[in-house]
């Protein structure tokens, strides 16, 4: 009989079907597991494995529900909006960018997350979560009068000010919703959309990161993160840092990757039958569109949601995402 292990570490991941988790993610646990000589056992599961939204992963968190967590700052900005500051629309075009806002945030994240006992042990992100279109799309302004499946209060307010109409959706309800017209457009990322078959009832994909980068952090809950030795914190803080770097350098090319079997535009590696869509990059006008939205309203009402419950909340921006930006 299997000696019974020491330590079991119940796991939250993000959506899976997706490179960043089939490909990394889960495989760290795993790796974890197994060099642990069978002292740790690992309890994985998905948001879709577990049937959850993610919108509550903050209480969840504070409950102890999962030992650690993967959550998206977007979906829980309702119980805490200062983690959001990472992930406004228009912040950051490239990846290179988007690294020195989330690191120099950072501090002030692992801060906000203790207020739900949580210790912050990885932050990285997804693909841009860009445009996809049953109708043509060209420009930002074509989204007016669109209803668009989007994730968080920015992206909606950003679409507000655009004249289009944001839709509230779990991922896995738009391919119905695009099929029924029930929506024109949604924001994902290019390797999300393909692998749940978005481009077969969508046909334009606009480059344009409506919802920001998807990031997420990895948090584990303080009072089951106590109960480790230091021995395993530190193996497990080894690994996940290992595969936060990875998850960083790999982020392009799986954006490309997604662009490529959505489109058909070259060789395909995720599998599946590419799609046909007709790609559009984003252009110069439509980043000076974004850019007077989200200076004129996007932070303002970001942080008159975020001030309440954390006063500090405009000088820490300010301080730290305000100037990586003025300095681009």
């Amino acid at each position: 009989m299997a000696q019974a292990a020491d330590v079991t570490i119940k796991v939250l991941g993000f959506w899976g079907n997706q490179p960043q988790i089939d490909d990394v993610d889960r495989p760290m646990w795993e790796a974890i597991e197994a060099e642990s000589d069978g002292r740790i056992e690992i309890q994985y599961l998905t948001l879709n494995e577990a049937g959850l939204k993610g919108d509550q992963a903050l209480r969840f968190l504070k409950r102890g529900a999962f030992d650690i967590m993967t959550i998206s700052p977007a979906y829980v900005s309702g119980d805490e909006p200062s983690l959001v500051a990472v992930d406004l629309p228009g912040l950051a075009y490239d990846y290179e960018t988007l690294r020195k806002i989330s690191d120099v945030y950072r501090p002030t994240m692992a801060e906000r997350l203790e207020r739900f006992d949580g210790v912050l042990l990885t932050h990285w992100p997804f693909n841009p979560q860009i445009v996809w279109c049953n109708e043509p799309v060209n420009s930002i302004t074509d989204l007016k009068g669109r209803k668009v499946r989007v994730s968080g209060a920015p992206a909606a307010d950003t679409l507000d000010q655009l004249g289009a109409t944001a839709v509230n959706l779990t991922g896995g309800e738009v391919y119905q919703a695009l099929q029924r017209g029930l929506v024109n457009c949604g924001s994902t990322g290019s390797t999300y959309g393909y692998s749940t078959k978005w481009h077969e009832v969508a046909n334009h994909l606009y480059n344009f990161p409506l919802g920001s980068y998807s990031q997420v952090v990895q948090v584990a809950n303080k009072t089951f993160w106590d109960t480790l030795s230091a021995e395993d914190q530190d193996m497990i803080s080894a690994k996940m840092k290992e595969a936060e770097d990875k998850l960083w350098a790999m982020a392009p090319d799986v954006h490309n990757q997604g662009v490529v079997c959505a489109t058909g535009q070259g060789e395909c590696t995720l599998g599946g039958e590419p799609g046909s869509m007709t790609f559009t990059e984003v252009s110069a006008s439509d980043k000076d569109i974004l850019a007077e939205i989200v200076n004129t309203t996007i932070i303002p009402k970001w942080k008159e949601s975020c001030t309440p419950i954390f006063p500090d909340c405009a000088d820490r921006f300010d301080e730290t995402i305000g100037k990586v930006i003025a300095a681009q």
